[in-house]
């Protein structure tokens, strides 16, 4: 009897060890079960369909190899483009603070196919509120002078270094410009 294991990347599901061992009565060869089983050792976290091609070539495996072990590792849910596109997305919009432009290249970058890229960005975003680039300035250029054009230029190229778009960044500016403003006048009155 094999024994159960949870692998980090696929905490929900548990697989046993004969799931991977090759069956008498399908005629899968040796050499793909063998790379399957060395592609699920390397997994530490998701991994896109791409990357894992990309290994497996590295690794000396043959074009007809690669197939079928995609194939095999795509069908118990090993690999999974779009859980990966969104668990990036997440990670990105909460733990990085990027906007949609740089998370589109990057997922891109990583060979996701461009209708999972927009069709998850879409699902992503709808649930966000429109004001991040206010609160990530408030909390990062609070005590900036944006009156300085030279403060206002850095601070926009933060922004779009990080995926944000120009009319985002200029509302933002322009709603914290106004904020401080109306802080301004009533400590004046005081």
């Amino acid at each position: 009897i094999s024994s159960l294991y949870t692998h980090p990347w696929m905490r929900q599901r548990k697989y046993t060890r004969s799931i991977i061992r090759p069956r008498q009565r399908k005629k899968q060869s040796y050499k793909v079960i063998e790379c399957g089983n060395e592609i699920i050792g390397l997994f530490s976290s998701d991994r896109t369909e791409k990357e894992l091609r990309e290994k497996l070539t590295a690794k000396g495996y043959t074009e007809e190899q690669i197939e079928d072990t995609v194939e095999f590792l795509k069908n118990y849910g090993y690999i999974d483009d779009k859980r990966y596109a969104l668990h990036f997305i997440s990670d990105a919009i909460n733990l990085k603070k990027w906007g949609k432009i740089r998370i589109r290249t990057e997922l891109l970058r990583k060979g996701i196919d461009r209708e999972t890229v927009e069709f998850s960005l879409e699902d992503a975003f709808s649930e966000i509120e429109d004001d991040r680039v206010f609160s990530i300035m408030e909390k990062r250029f609070s005590d900036s002078d944006f009156g300085n054009m030279k403060e206002r230029t850095r601070i926009f190229n933060f922004f779009m270094r990080r995926g944000f778009t120009p009319d985002e960044i200029k509302g933002a500016m322009n709603k914290m410009s106004a904020f401080r403003d109306i802080d301004t006048d009533s400590e004046v009155t005081r």
